[in-house]
């Protein structure tokens, strides 16, 4: 399988203190850089082993979106990274199913990752 460029997934009801509680258990160097608390625009930023990572706060209702900017990261896909994310966070995590493309629709098929149920592909945003 193709490694991604980058890799984003979308955890639910999860804090910023957690995500990066996470990401210190994966790489060696994690600095958040910067945190905007107002609601409409909740976001953080963390320097991972040299490479970016941004979390936009309920970016989906109530799913954040964990982008790693450049895939530096010990994951090939977003599938890959959100089946640790589920186990380690304990949280239903989503993901594209594929690797994004110009011209790629909002409502495509993602990946629903639950402890309880597995994976399961569905169609999300849902109306």
């Amino acid at each position: 399988m193709q490694r991604y460029p980058d890799i984003e997934i979308y955890a639910s009801d999860i804090t910023f203190k957690q995500i990066g509680d996470w990401l210190e258990l994966h790489f060696k160097h994690v600095e958040k850089q910067q945190t905007i608390s107002k609601k409409s625009e909740a976001r953080c930023h963390w320097l991972v082993d040299g490479s970016e990572v941004i979390v936009f706060g309920n970016a989906i209702g109530k799913y954040s979106s964990i982008w790693f900017k450049q895939n530096n990261s010990p994951w090939d896909t977003d599938l890959d990274c959100a089946r640790i994310a589920c186990k380690e966070l304990d949280t239903q995590v989503r993901c594209s199913n594929s690797s994004w493309q110009e011209g790629q629709g909002p409502k495509s098929q993602w990946w629903r990752v639950t402890a309880e149920e597995g994976e399961m592909l569905i169609e999300w945003p849902e109306n």
